[in-house]
């Protein structure tokens, strides 16, 4: 069964190091939990990003993001609040949380 998140989030803008894009819904990005570092680099997890709202001015937005691979998360890492990092590479292209 795959798992769904739904994330709040802030793009970061290029100059910064992120995407020279808005986000769109089909973009496949990779997840990163920020407190469980450690878990991320013993196993990298994909996700694809429906973009429900975003806010080019602001660069805030909401995206539902459906983990690519089947494998159970452990129940705190779903919790409202944990928060996220969306990648592409080593390029961190948005900072979020997990919300409800």
């Amino acid at each position: 069964m795959k798992t769904d998140l739904l994330i709040d989030f802030v793009w970061i803008p290029s100059d910064l190091g992120g995407h020279s894009v808005d986000p769109y819904s089909g973009m496949r990005l990779s997840i990163r939990w920020q407190r469980y570092l450690e878990a991320h680099l013993q196993c990298m997890r994909d996700v694809e990003c429906q973009v429900m709202t975003f806010d080019s001015i602001t660069s805030r937005g909401r995206a539902l993001c459906v983990l690519s691979a089947e494998a159970e998360l452990p129940a705190e890492w779903l919790q409202e609040g944990q928060l996220v990092e969306l990648l592409n590479g080593f390029r961190v292209l948005a900072v979020g949380k997990v919300t409800s």
